[in-house]
């Protein structure tokens, strides 16, 4: 091929044939491409249900009694879980059905499952499953089940159920006996050891609806609601504690949660919380006073945050020993789907919010770059999502960063690079299928609203 080139150039007799050289040479690099890409090793490949055994489907049967229009985040999807319940060193799968029973599959090894939902006894009762957490609540050395729900809203019916695992592949439902059994607008538990004392508290992640009274100033955060609003449990002797209102976490009807992160942000050894709220209240950032009290300071930390948050993640993803936070929006990366779509408040309304209180919002993704904690402030973010490219993707509700890596970045790009492994036990809300962000970012697809 240069050598032809060569002869064309040399005898002055390129223009003549200029159209045809190059369309040539164009359908000849093409067909090397994508000769390549078909050879290029995949990353992952789809097996097929009947291979694997896990047929799980969220099939939604809507009437004029419950739909869209009845509630706003009907097709948010249910929940997974991921975790190794017989200690046999392979992870399982629990997945929560909105409508349907949850489904247990348990890992035979070569990615063969076994639907064991029926003898282990959790499938779960209530009319609306949202988001399950997998952990040792007990502290007896086996994962236990925590299934989150929407209870005492219009027809649906039904609270927070907890499966103690036996030790012998079967469960018995505790939620009541260990003080959770909440019955309200539930949407995801992080299981997570607040006060150092060696056993596992609970965040209980919580949503709202729309309401007249939920529209006013930010001070309507400091009203507590009964089935809406973030609790805080803490674990005392096997008995679970409502201590939210004692440690400083918010509990109103305008906590739209759909997403919380867990990690030590201000590097002082005590696990802080990052909530994300759909609408128009603030994320909040739960700084762990280490005393059994959090203190919030998202504006002291953040300059701008998502307006419609969603899922979110901690991650040190730059391997600078400090935790970075990545939370989602819904801004779209097709330019129809963006200019077809609802997009940034208006001007006025934007500066209305910001009169009432609340803090700087636009939707789309943010990666928060952690600074670090100057002396007499509060730990600083940088937001980078555009300069790393992750600031818009389909839709999309729970990201997983990594926690151990060898590299984050492709030389000579500042886009993230590689997408690493999870580590321990994966919950998250959002519909269970994972697609690729960037290279490092994966996100679980969904919809948000």
């Amino acid at each position: 091929m240069t050598f032809l080139i060569y002869l064309i150039f040399r005898n002055n007799c390129f223009l003549p044939f200029a159209p045809c050289f190059f369309c040539f040479l164009f359908c000849s690099l093409s067909a090397c491409t994508n000769q390549e890409s078909a050879l290029a090793p995949k990353l992952f490949q789809s097996l097929n249900p009947s291979t694997t055994k896990v047929d799980f489907i969220n099939q939604l049967n809507e009437d004029e009694s419950f739909n869209i229009i009845q509630y706003l985040y009907y097709y948010n999807g249910g929940g997974v879980a991921a975790g190794d319940l017989n200690n046999d060193g392979l992870p399982d799968l629990y997945f929560t059905a909105n409508q349907l029973p949850n489904k247990l599959y348990l890992n035979k090894g070569n990615l063969q499952f076994e639907d064991t939902t029926e003898k282990a006894g959790v499938a779960g009762k209530g009319l609306w499953k949202t988001g399950v957490a997998m952990a040792d609540v007990n502290g007896d050395g086996w994962l236990d089940i925590y299934v989150c729900q929407v209870g005492d809203y219009k027809s649906i019916k039904g609270r927070n159920e907890l499966f103690i695992n036996n030790g012998d592949l079967t469960f018995t439902e505790s939620a009541a006996a260990y003080g959770i059994d909440f019955q309200g607008f539930s949407t995801q538990a992080a299981f997570f050891d607040y006060d150092g004392d060696g056993d596992l508290d609970l965040y209980l992640l919580n949503h709202s609806v729309h309401a007249s009274e939920n529209y006013s100033d930010s001070g309507i955060r400091q009203r507590r609601d009964p089935l809406s609003g973030d609790r805080l449990y803490r674990n005392e002797g096997g008995k679970f504690t409502d201590v939210s209102e004692k440690a400083g976490i918010y509990g109103s009807r305008i906590g739209y949660g759909l997403g919380v992160a867990v990690g030590d942000l201000n590097d002082d050894g005590c696990p802080d919380l990052y909530i994300s709220n759909d609408f128009h209240d603030n994320d909040y950032l739960y700084y762990n006073n280490c005393d059994g009290t959090f203190r919030e300071a998202i504006t002291a930390s953040i300059g701008h945050t998502t307006t419609f948050s969603m899922g979110s993640d901690v991650a040190d993803f730059n391997n600078d020993e400090r935790l970075d936070l990545l939370t989602l929006d819904m801004k779209p990366e097709d330019a129809f789907v963006l200019k077809s779509s609802v997009g940034a408040d208006p001007y006025n309304i934007y500066k209305f919010k910001l009169s009432f209180g609340y803090h700087y919002q636009y939707p789309r993704n943010m990666l928060q770059l952690n600074l670090g904690k100057p002396k007499g402030y509060e730990t600083q973010f940088a937001e980078i999502g555009q300069l790393a490219g992750v600031e818009q993707l389909p839709a999309h509700f729970a990201p997983r960063q990594r926690r151990k890596s060898v590299r984050y970045w492709r030389p000579g790009d500042d886009r993230i690079g590689r997408r690493p492994a999870n580590a321990g036990v994966a919950n998250h809300t959002g519909i269970p299928v994972f697609g690729r962000a960037g290279a490092d970012v994966w996100v679980g697809h969904g919809c948000g609203c």
